[in-house]
C-alpha cells in the first residue's frame, strides 16, 4: 500500500509537470515555426540574426519533458494489474528509449549549437541545426525515432486502461496521441501535404494535453481512494 501510495504521489507531480511542459513547448514551438521554415539565408547569416530568446523557449520543455514523461511512465508501470504489466512494460521501454535519444539530442542543441551561433563559430554545424534542410538534419532525424518511440509507449500504455467511463476516456485520448505521433517519423521519409502535417500536428497537440490532463487526475483519484 505504501509502495502504491508513493507511486501516486509521484506520478500525479509527474503528471502535472507533463503537462506543463507540453503546453509550454506547444506554445512556444508554434511561435517558432516562422524562423524554423524560413528561406536558408546561408549560415553566416544564419548566425548573425540567431536570437537565444525564441530557440530556448521551445528547447527548454523539449529537454525536461523527457524526464517527465519517463517519471510518469515509471508510475503507471508500477500500478499496473499483474496481468497488464506486459503492457506497462513495453510503454515503459520505448518511454527510456525516447527519453535517452531526444534528451541527448536537446541537450546538444543547448550545449553545443547555441554556443557555437551565439559565438558565431559555425564550423561544423549544418546538419546539426533545427533550420533547412530540417527534418532532414541530425536533430530531425532524432525527432523522427524519438517520437515514434514515444508514439508507442503511449499506445502500449493505452492499454492499460478500462474499465470505467474516465478509463477509457483516459485510453483514447493516448491511443490517438500515439498514432497522430506516428507523422513526425514518416513525413520525412514519404512527405505529406503540409496541410495534412499541420491538422495532424494540432491534433497529436490536443490528444497528448488532454490525455496526460486526464492522467493528472487518474492518479489523484487513485490516491485519494487508496488513502
Amino acid at each position: 500500500m505504501e509502495k502504491n501510495l508513493k507511486a501516486q504521489r509521484l506520478g500525479f507531480w509527474s503528471a502535472v509537470l507533463t503537462a506543463i511542459m507540453l503546453i509550454w513547448f506547444s506554445i512556444a514551438f508554434g511561435l517558432y515555426q516562422p524562423i524554423l521554415y524560413a528561406p536558408w539565408p546561408g549560415m553566416q547569416t544564419y548566425a548573425d540574426t540567431f536570437e537565444v530568446a525564441p530557440f530556448v523557449a521551445w528547447l527548454i520543455p523539449c529537454f525536461l519533458l523527457t524526464f517527465c514523461f519517463l517519471i510518469m511512465m515509471v508510475c503507471i508501470y508500477t500500478l499496473a494489474s499483474d496481468e497488464k504489466k506486459l503492457w506497462g512494460l513495453l510503454a515503459l521501454i520505448f518511454a527510456i528509449a525516447y527519453a535517452i535519444i531526444l534528451s541527448t539530442c536537446y541537450y546538444i542543441q543547448m550545449v553545443v549549437v547555441e554556443y557555437n551561433l551565439v559565438h558565431h563559430s559555425t564550423e561544423g554545424l549544418s546538419l546539426l541545426l533545427f533550420a533547412s534542410p530540417y527534418p532532414h538534419s541530425i536533430p530531425g532525424a532524432m525527432e523522427g525515432i524519438g517520437y515514434v518511440f514515444m508514439s508507442l509507449s503511449l499506445i502500449f500504455a493505452s492499454k492499460l486502461f478500462s474499465g470505467d467511463r474516465f478509463s477509457k476516456w483516459i485510453k483514447w485520448t493516448l491511443l490517438f496521441s500515439g498514432l497522430t505521433g506516428f507523422v513526425v517519423f514518416t513525413d520525412p521519409l514519404f512527405p505529406l501535404p503540409t496541410i495534412i502535417t499541420l491538422i495532424d500536428a494540432i491534433a497529436n497537440a490536443i490528444f497528448l494535453s488532454t490525455s496526460i490532463i486526464f492522467i493528472c487526475f487518474w492518479f489523484r483519484q487513485s490516491y485519494n481512494t487508496s488513502k
